[in-house]
């Protein structure tokens, strides 16, 4: 089977599971800017925008047995997983972390957790992590500041508990599976309102909103290192060609 080919399988089989939660539109009041670490009392860092969220309906394509059939390739659904496919390359060490899948039990460092029943914070089988002071002024915070960031989008617990919460998007997310954090994920983009531009293809539109979620993106403020535009539309397009 060609390479591309092999990734589209891949693709749509660690998204499928997590389409499966419908959402129905998100009305959010708060959304907090500093998040504070239970242990440490120290901020969290991560890029998380102050907006209130009023995002309108989505609904995947699925047959009568809720699986993804071949008519969704080149739909929504696709660009859905080509666009998490390309947060997952720029988060990690792409080549080393993201075809094998091992970025979603990745920890902030690439330090590796084993339990997926939670965020490795939340299970206890890690800690925060106390970034250098520069990193912090960077962000915007001042010494001490931590990072719980976890999984595929690494993704901080303040936010995990947020997007894991049942709510007009679907149900509760059961665990830290690779489903859970695609659709938790697709619950982020939601919120900030990029969830309709990766939908209908407008990628640079889309970038430039989750930049400010996932410091790694190219229009990503925060200082640490973002890819380029060419790196995550490369990764975006290498994902849309393994469906052709």
């Amino acid at each position: 089977m060609p390479r591309g080919n092999v990734l589209a399988l891949a693709i749509v089989a660690g998204i499928g599971a997590a389409l499966a939660f419908a959402s129905r539109g998100v009305s959010a009041s708060e959304w907090s800017t500093v998040p504070i670490d239970d242990d440490t009392g120290q901020p969290d860092v991560g890029e998380i925008v102050g907006i209130d969220y009023n995002v309108g309906a989505y609904e995947p394509f699925f047959d009568d047995g809720g699986a993804m059939t071949i008519d969704d390739l080149g739909t929504p659904a696709q660009r859905l997983a080509a666009f998490l496919y390309m947060i997952r390359a720029s988060e990690h060490d792409y080549l080393r972390d993201v075809p094998n899948d091992a970025c979603y039990f990745l920890f902030y460092g690439r330090v590796p957790f084993l339990d997926s029943s939670d965020h490795p914070v939340v299970t206890g089988e890690l800690q925060g992590t106390r970034l250098p002071d520069k990193m912090c002024r960077d962000a915007g915070f001042g010494p001490g500041c931590v990072t719980t960031a976890a999984g595929a989008y690494q993704i901080i617990k303040p936010t995990w508990l947020r997007v894991r919460a049942a709510g007009t998007w679907g149900p509760r997310l059961p665990d830290f599976s690779k489903a859970s954090q695609d659709e938790a994920a697709r619950r982020i983009l939601h919120m900030i309102n990029a969830l309709d531009d990766v939908l209908a293809g407008n990628f640079d539109a889309a970038v430039t909103k989750a930049s400010s979620q996932w410091a790694s993106l190219p229009k990503s403020t925060a200082k640490q290192n973002p890819r380029s535009w060419q790196f995550a539309l490369e990764r975006y397009n290498e994902a849309l060609a393994g469906f052709a």
